[in-house]
């Protein structure tokens, strides 16, 4: 009996972890000499922010949703990056002021994010930070993207460097 037990315990564990191809995954980080460049496309009121090498600290939180091996294409993750003035040790910018700070909201998936002018609106909000080391800064973001996308996000943010 209690083999049997075992086997079915063993069982269920084998099964429950391949059911899943990756856990759901946060990610909270900065980096340093770095620089947003946004980019658009035709027909899509999505915005992207590319990080590239500059003179900033960008700032990034991530998010992936756990894909199921039995649905294809459900891969999901999204992104929220800004950059400020390397120089900086705290720092609060609201509504239009977070289009100088880059202030960008991104979904990757197989989806389409089709040209609507209601969505083609600009950040509203807050994004505020204080360096708490050289390596971590307590982050919140209280922001509304593309007229109607709210993301609230109190973390503290990691060097990648």
């Amino acid at each position: 009996m209690k083999i049997f037990i075992k086997i079915l315990v063993l069982t269920s564990f084998v099964l429950t972890s391949c059911s899943k191809e990756n856990e759901e995954y946060y990610s909270y980080n900065f980096s340093e000499n770095k620089k947003l460049n946004i980019e658009t496309y035709d027909e899509s009121y999505m915005k992207y922010g590319n990080i590239e090498q500059g003179s900033n600290l960008v700032f990034e939180y991530e998010y992936s949703a756990e894909d199921d091996v039995n649905v294809s294409d459900d891969e999901y993750s999204e992104f929220i990056r800004f950059e400020i003035n390397p120089t900086l040790t705290e720092f609060n910018y609201e509504n239009g002021e977070l289009l100088d700070i880059k202030a960008v909201f991104s979904k990757s998936c197989f989806c389409y994010f089709e040209y609507d002018p209601n969505k083609d609106v600009p950040p509203t909000g807050t994004i505020s930070g204080k360096r708490i080391s050289q390596t971590e800064w307590n982050i919140s973001i209280d922001v509304t993207f593309y007229g109607d996308e709210h993301k609230n996000i109190m973390n503290k943010f990691r060097s990648k460097n």
